[in-house]
């Protein structure tokens, strides 16, 4: 069933460890502590330990200053005696920040407002943070990896419009927040190539050309840690040479080679990778390709790009009342066969 692609011979050029490569892409930060548990043991059973978590700005400081960290540590607490990494995903502006009270995918009015969140986030969870200090007992696994925004390139979530520039300084002025006082953890920028208009059409423009060329020093001042790339390709095949290269899984490489011209070199965080099974979108593929498509995907990850690619995220395996076009886990709460094909690859790739 899992044979997809040609036979891939070559090995990976440094060691992979599949259980600490490959993550989950959720949102059990949303559910009652006792739901979002059981699906991050899941996980964890099933050989994972990285978990990619909202870290919602809107809901954790709702007014200025005012904190609300009740979510954020329930899932720290969970991880913590799980012994899975979490990469914060840092995203969503609160009315005040914004001026927009209607939806909090507009960016802040001031970069340094989201920088003060994130360094809030760091000095809490990060080494030998606040919530350590007040959980002397729980085993120490602190924030692994901050992520700055989720896909600034799509309109959707970076209202009206995507803004590269925009987006550098948020970058930067959060990367210096963060690294100021925590160093060690890793922070993520949005490498991905396409940018996307307001009705979702793809117009064509490369997201990654004006980002490099906003900041250049800054992708190389070792502020930044990494590149966090989404790989839905639709309906193709992780293999798939046919069509354009940008629509393709493989823009990984086009992200690869365009950092590297820009004297970029920064690992590749894949933050999320999936085919949906929806029946009501065109897009869509059964549960059986959903399952070959991503182990054939985490094989060529393993296989092809192992040497830049840091760790690579499924999306999804949530409650099936969250989400469900990609979700690895049935309306009806059973599971896809895409869980045992990853369970799979990480237990034959182990």
């Amino acid at each position: 069933m899992l044979a997809v692609g040609p036979a891939q011979t070559s090995p990976p050029s440094e060691a992979v460890t599949p259980g600490d490569q490959i993550g989950i892409s959720t949102g059990t930060v949303w559910l009652h502590p006792a739901e979002g548990a059981r699906y991050l043991r899941l996980a964890r059973e099933g050989g994972i330990s990285w978990v990619r978590e909202d870290f919602a700005w809107s809901a954790i400081e709702p007014q200025r200053g005012r904190f609300d960290w009740r979510r954020t540590d329930s899932l720290m607490r969970t991880t913590a005696s799980l012994g899975m990494n979490v990469l914060a995903l840092a995203s969503g502006s609160p009315a005040w920040a914004s001026g927009h009270a209607d939806s909090d995918k507009y960016p802040p009015r001031r970069a340094e407002d989201y920088a003060a969140f994130v360094r809030a986030v760091a000095r809490r969870y990060g080494v030998g943070g606040t919530f350590w200090r007040s959980h002397p007992r729980l085993p120490k696994r602190p924030l692994a990896a901050i992520e700055i925004w989720n896909e600034p390139w799509h309109a959707y979530f970076w209202r009206p419009a995507p803004d590269p520039v925009a987006y550098a300084r948020l970058v930067r002025v959060a990367a210096t927040a963060i690294k100021s006082i925590h160093p060690e953890v890793s922070v993520l920028a949005s490498g991905d190539i396409f940018q996307l208009e307001a009705n979702g059409a793809d117009n064509g423009q490369d997201w990654l050309r004006p980002l490099l060329a906003a900041d250049p020093r800054l992708w190389r001042s070792g502020l930044v840690s990494g590149w966090s790339i989404h790989t839905y390709c639709q309906r193709l095949t992780p293999w798939d040479t046919a069509a354009p290269q940008r629509v393709r899984f493989d823009r990984v490489e086009l992200t690869r080679s365009l950092s590297l011209a820009a004297k970029a070199n920064l690992p590749i965080w894949i933050t999320e990778l999936g085919w949906n099974t929806s029946l009501a979108r065109a897009d869509s593929v059964s549960e059986d390709l959903q399952a070959q498509y991503e182990y054939a995907a985490l094989n060529r990850v393993a296989n092809d790009w192992a040497g830049f690619v840091k760790h690579t995220f499924v999306y999804t395996l949530d409650a099936p009342s969250r989400e469900q076009d990609y979700n690895l886990v049935r309306p009806d709460g059973s599971l896809r066969p895409a869980w045992s094909a990853v369970k799979m690859f990480i237990g034959s790739a182990g």
